[in-house]
C-alpha cells in the first residue's frame, strides 16, 4: 500500500489526499500521477464524498474519460491507450 495520507470524506469514505489541482482541466485534481512510466496517465477527481467523479487521463494529449470507480480503470489500461485516449487511437 501507498504512504500518501488518506482522508475521510462526507460519505464515509478513506480517500488518499490529491496531489494538487489538474492544470489541465480546472476543477480537478491529480490523485495518481504516473505520467513517468512508459505507458503514461494520470488518475484525476472532481468533487468530494459521494459526489466524487474519477477519470483516467492521458498527459500527453490532456483528454480525459470518466470512470465510475478507481478499479474500473483496469480493464481500460488493460486494452490499452486507444481505449481511453481518443487522441491516441
Amino acid at each position: 500500500m501507498s504512504d500518501r495520507p488518506t482522508r475521510v470524506e462526507s460519505d464515509g469514505r478513506k480517500r488518499v489526499v490529491p496531489l494538487g489541482p489538474c492544470p489541465w482541466l480546472p476543477g480537478w485534481e491529480i490523485t495518481h500521477d504516473h505520467s513517468d512510466q512508459r505507458d503514461p496517465y494520470v488518475m484525476i477527481r472532481q468533487g468530494e464524498g459521494a459526489d466524487t467523479v474519477n477519470a483516467i487521463s492521458c498527459p500527453i494529449h490532456d483528454t480525459h474519460t470518466i470512470v465510475p470507480t478507481m478499479v474500473d480503470v483496469r480493464p481500460l489500461r488493460r486494452q490499452g491507450r486507444a481505449a481511453w485516449c481518443s487522441d491516441c487511437a
